[in-house]
């Protein structure tokens, strides 16, 4: 895979040019679409990384071991935080940023896909669920390639006051809500909820459960998931978005579940 070590010896990289190089050899087709549906500015750094991890690989089939040395300073350069994960015990909060960005990606591709299937049509209701799937697809986006950032410059970082502070932004975007989720906050009135399928309302009342889940977890465990121990989120405006948040949701489930109710007695 020469190309893929002379795309990434060349100091005036090509974005377009190195994702349809990486698509050539990458078997990951979501990780592929991904960077297909970015751009040189958010996502260049996760692809010249992901294109160092592949020719570290396939230098490592194709030579022997005093050879490696050869590919050794691109991934030192460009995938720093490989280096990292072998050196030194990866703390939780590490993890629970790439799990989360994983989660992304997938759910990305899952938008990505449904984008597709809308096809090109002009329809009223094909324009207003492609509307709906971009506007839930660009914070996923943004979440995805935050978190990202954040975790290669944690690596990338000696121990010190600057690891320090990125490592408390990323525990900060771990227990900040989904923006994706920010839709879920519109509270139906009753009519609109009439007007919703048996199939809408009870996809709505799982995300509702979901949503208020989530986060009674925050205001306990301040996490989306529950900890070991309480920890409950101190007062103040935080709090109180949370608490107001919370109270929504509730209120609308309670439409959806009346709704259901009365549609299954009748």
């Amino acid at each position: 895979m020469n190309d893929l070590q002379q795309w990434l010896n060349d100091p005036d990289r090509d974005y377009a040019a190195g994702v349809a190089l990486f698509a050539q050899h990458c078997k990951n087709k979501a990780l592929v679409r991904y960077f297909q549906t970015g751009t040189a500015r958010f996502r260049m750094a996760k692809l010249v990384y992901e294109m160092g991890k592949l020719a570290s690989t396939a230098a490592a089939k194709s030579v022997s071991q005093p050879q490696r040395n050869v590919i050794a300073p691109i991934v030192e350069t460009h995938g720093r935080a490989s280096l990292h994960h072998t050196q030194s015990v990866i703390p939780d909060f590490i993890l629970a940023a790439k799990k989360e960005i994983s989660t992304l990606y997938a759910l990305i591709d899952k938008q990505h896909r449904e984008l597709y299937d809308l096809g090109t049509s002009n329809a009223d209701d094909v324009v207003r669920k492609r509307k709906k799937i971009l506007d839930d697809r660009k914070p996923a986006i943004e979440r995805a390639d935050r978190l990202y950032q954040l975790k290669e410059e944690w690596f990338a970082l000696e121990d010190g006051p600057g690891r320090e502070r990125v490592a408390k932004d990323i525990r900060e975007m771990l227990a900040a809500p989904l923006e994706i989720e920010n839709s879920e906050l519109k509270v139906e009135n009753r009519e609109s909820v009439k007007e919703m399928t048996d199939m809408q309302l009870s996809k709505r009342r799982t995300q509702l459960r979901s949503s208020i889940s989530k986060t009674q977890n925050m205001l306990q465990y301040q996490s989306i998931r529950k900890a070991a121990a309480p920890t409950p989120m101190p007062p103040g405006p935080k709090r109180d978005e949370y608490e107001w948040k919370l109270k929504k949701l509730k209120t609308e489930l309670t439409m959806v579940t009346e709704e259901i109710d009365r549609r299954t007695k009748n």
